[in-house]
């Protein structure tokens, strides 16, 4: 089963959390966190860590600091020892979001939504993607950009290519209303590609977008606290 967790971070960490939380990622992670000039940095990228090792944790059977991580020849992470476990993380603004479970690439991605120039979209959007953002009226425009964008991050995030597979090579549109919502396609080289899709605001500041080879993914998102991440490692 497929599922999406969300974890809120919050302006300070108590010192007690965050020592133990240090305490409990790799050496690199901790010699990063000390790097980041901004605090805010640190938080997100221990608190992404911790998250992804209580989660595959318990995917895998193995204690959290059995697992170690590598990385594809374009950034993507997997587990050194369990290679087929299925997952992704991103973080952004107040939250850290993964997505894990399932048999077949994930990929993830949150923004915090804040003003931006939205010509940009003629660099990174397809045609087809900048005349759906065109359409939008103007008070849904900025939104419809970060949906757009997580979504197309979320797909080359799954896919596993990076940055190295352009923006503009696909189009991500929605098709029709499913449950309410609006449901999703991808196309790339003028065929639809099987990918699912879900994009939601995660609040008034920041976007969320999911995807999967296969599988059903979640309808809401999972929200963790750092309480019941902090009782998973005891």
């Amino acid at each position: 089963m497929i599922k999406i967790q969300v974890l809120r971070v919050p302006a300070t960490l108590p010192e007690t959390y965050w020592s133990y939380f240090l305490s409990h990622v790799s050496a690199e992670r901790r010699e990063q966190a000390s790097r980041f000039v901004h605090q805010a940095d640190a938080y997100r990228s221990v608190l992404g860590e911790m998250l992804t090792r209580v989660t595959l944790s318990q995917l895998t059977g193995l204690r959290s600091d059995e697992l170690s991580f590598t990385r594809n020849a374009y950034g993507k992470p997997a587990l050194s020892n369990n290679p087929d476990v299925p997952f992704n993380v991103s973080h952004s603004g107040e939250w850290v979001a993964l997505i894990s479970g399932g048999t077949d690439e994930l990929g993830i991605d949150i923004e915090k939504v804040a003003p931006i120039d939205l010509q940009i979209a003629e660099r990174f959007f397809s045609s087809s993607e900048c005349q759906f953002l065109a359409a939008m009226s103007v008070e849904t425009q900025q939104d419809t950009f970060y949906r757009l964008w997580t979504l197309k991050e979320s797909y080359i995030k799954a896919v596993g290519m990076g940055l190295s597979m352009p923006l503009n090579s696909f189009a991500i549109l929605p098709n029709n209303l499913k449950h309410g919502e609006l449901d999703w396609s991808c196309k790339q080289d003028g065929q639809i590609v099987r990918h699912r899709f879900y994009s939601q605001p995660l609040d008034e500041q920041h976007m969320l977008a999911a995807c999967a080879v296969q599988g059903e993914l979640p309808a809401q998102p999972e929200i963790v606290t750092l309480e019941s991440l902090c009782a998973e490692l005891v």
